[in-house]
């Protein structure tokens, strides 16, 4: 038999009704609220899930609402878009109808339909959206992303500078998934580099606009001046390997079948540059018969410029090209090693260098771009590279004063130096301008090898090129045959940047695809958040959320039993021992 004090019956009792009494409360509380849980520590598993679930679901609405935002960036791309296409679309069938040059009010009408073609093309390419310009890359510029060039020289139009970086705006769409939200315009930017984009399509032949602005620009000075009549073909670019045309391998074939064929082979090519600047001094030698002149264009790509350790200057007119004087350039200090900094350093240098010789580009007829000196050297050694606006054969002549050639990389010394595309009489060693070093053919002073190796014909009337084995277009010019299997026909230059415009209405019905399929991506990823947050708001409501009715049926479970317990401690406290021993 168990004794028990009188204290501590009552104890028990007390704690047993208090037990029953808090736990009641808990039903009653989980009844008024809703929620199995008020306090952590009633639960601390299914509270601490209920939290994180939670925490999941917040960052997953944040990344909902920059997916809306996203996408609205990518309407507004979409839609400038589709706008360049219609554009582009018109302009392609208003140069279908260019009439004879008998009709000099309909050209004019034309002439004017196509500048307001130009005008629309570079208020789309600088729309602005939400405060920022939609094509400029990374940066958003809030000023002109395009800005238009004009040149004194209507055959060497440049078109457009581009201002825009062509950097990635990228989002999380995705456990390590990120999704471009921005559509870069592309072009070439003053400092010489050269951006893909929407405006910017991949050159496949030498003679092609180097931007769809420039593009428009030789089309309209084309028409202004009748060059658009001429018939032009280009090899392909970058040129393809090449070797020496040997005797009657080819021939011309003019309208009224009449032939003449390619003269004699000429020998001492060494590579393709060498091969293909031979093969168009075959074609200038009957040049007075058929009308056709094989052209090359002038390139000279210099040397790693210098690395100074303490800031440097190039003075004005230490360097001149053509004869036109290049401005002051300040040259930053580049620290030794390979880091961030002197990478920076080195490419601001050979940015501001390509800046100064474009801002007289109008003048010289001399673009500068650059490269790195090698993929595999450290990333701060670059190369100067100057191409000549035209294919036209023309030398690009450098004079360097002082140390302006270890500051640029060009030459090898102080001194005037004459560089031809090919030749050049007192020009750089081959360490220097490898394709350069050779002297011009005596007696063809128009005809020089080219650092591209991409060779341009000109001519007034069509004329059509014929191969006597096959293969020959191909491995002597670059060509490739069309309208049959052994002849390659010339185009007229109106007829090839008709082409030009096809070729950039494919390209930008890729990019509307490429928006749009982003745009798809989105929405894709935005239900499938919406999916994820739905499972995790399920969780936490079987964590946290009351069964209402489970909650009333243990309250008054509860409560019958609190009342149940209070009555039978009540008959047993009011006992008297007596009684209760009876």
């Amino acid at each position: 038999m168990i004794r028990t004090t009188k204290n501590h019956f009552y104890m028990s009792v007390d704690g047993n009704l208090s037990r029953l009494m808090e736990e009641r409360n808990r039903y009653l509380q989980q009844i008024s609220t809703g929620k199995k849980i008020s306090r952590i520590s009633e639960d601390p598993v299914s509270a601490t899930a209920v939290m994180t679930y939670k925490s999941e679901d917040v960052k997953i609405s944040q990344l909902g609402r920059n997916m809306v935002q996203g996408d609205n960036q990518l309407a507004v791309a979409g839609t400038a878009a589709d706008e360049v296409h219609t554009t582009l679309f018109e302009a392609k069938t208003a140069l279908t109808t260019w009439p004879s040059t008998q009709d000099i009010a309909m050209q004019q009408t034309i002439i004017k339909e196509m500048g307001q073609f130009e005008e629309r093309i570079y208020g789309l390419a600088n729309t602005i959206s939400n405060g920022g310009s939609i094509f400029a890359g990374f940066q958003r510029r809030e000023s002109e992303t395009y800005e238009k060039i004009a040149n004194s020289n209507s055959s060497s139009q440049l078109g457009a500078v581009y201002n825009g970086d062509g950097g990635e705006v990228l989002m999380e769409v995705g456990v390590l998934q990120s999704l471009q939200l921005n559509v870069v315009g592309g072009g070439f930017t003053l400092d010489g580099r050269e951006i893909a984009g929407v405006f910017k399509k991949e050159k496949t032949e030498d003679s092609d606009a180097r931007d769809v602005f420039a593009l428009f620009s030789e089309m309209i000075a084309g028409m202004q001046d009748g060059s658009n009549a001429a018939s032009r073909t280009s090899s392909e670019y970058p040129p393809a390997t090449v070797r020496n045309l040997a005797v009657g391998e080819l021939e011309f074939v003019a309208a009224d079948g009449t032939t003449t064929a390619i003269g004699a082979t000429h020998v001492g090519g060494s590579d393709t540059y060498d091969y293909i600047a031979n093969n168009a001094w075959d074609i200038n030698d009957v040049a007075s018969t058929t009308g056709v002149t094989a052209l090359l264009r002038a390139q000279v790509s210099g040397g790693a410029i210098a690395t100074p350790a303490a800031a440097d200057t190039l003075a004005a007119g230490d360097l001149k090209i053509n004869d036109i004087p290049i401005g002051e350039v300040d040259l930053a200090a580049v620290p030794a090693g390979t880091s961030d900094a002197a990478a920076n350093a080195a490419l601001s240098n050979i940015r501001a260098l390509a800046t100064a010789i474009n801002r007289e580009s109008d003048e010289t007829g001399v673009w500068a771009t650059y490269e790195p000196e090698s993929v595999s050297a450290a990333p701060y050694n670059y190369n100067l590279v100057l191409t000549s606006v035209e294919a036209d054969s023309e030398a690009i002549t450098i004079e360097l004063a002082h140390d302006a050639h270890t500051q640029t990389g060009l030459g090898a010394a102080a001194g005037i130096t004459d560089y031809h595309p090919g030749g050049a009489e007192a020009g750089p060693p081959a360490t220097v301008d490898t394709y350069n070093a050779a002297m011009p053919v005596s007696g063809h002073a128009t005809v020089y090898a080219s650092n591209n190796g991409a060779v341009t014909l000109v001519s007034d009337d069509g004329f059509t090129l014929r191969e006597k084995s096959s293969g020959v277009l191909s491995g002597t010019l670059g060509l490739s045959v069309n309208e049959g299997l052994d002849q390659h026909k010339s185009q007229t230059v109106l007829d090839q940047q008709v082409d030009q415009m096809d070729d950039y209405l494919t390209h930008v019905t890729a990019e509307r695809a490429s928006v749009a399929a982003r745009r798809n991506h989105i929405e894709a990823s935005r239900k499938s958040l919406d999916v994820r947050s739905h499972n995790l708001k399920d969780a936490a409501d079987n964590l946290e959320n009351v069964d209402m009715e489970e909650a009333i049926m243990k309250y008054y479970a509860a409560q019958n039993y609190y009342e149940a317990t209070l009555a039978s401690t009540s008959r047993v406290v009011s006992t008297s021992i007596l009684n209760y021993l009876r």
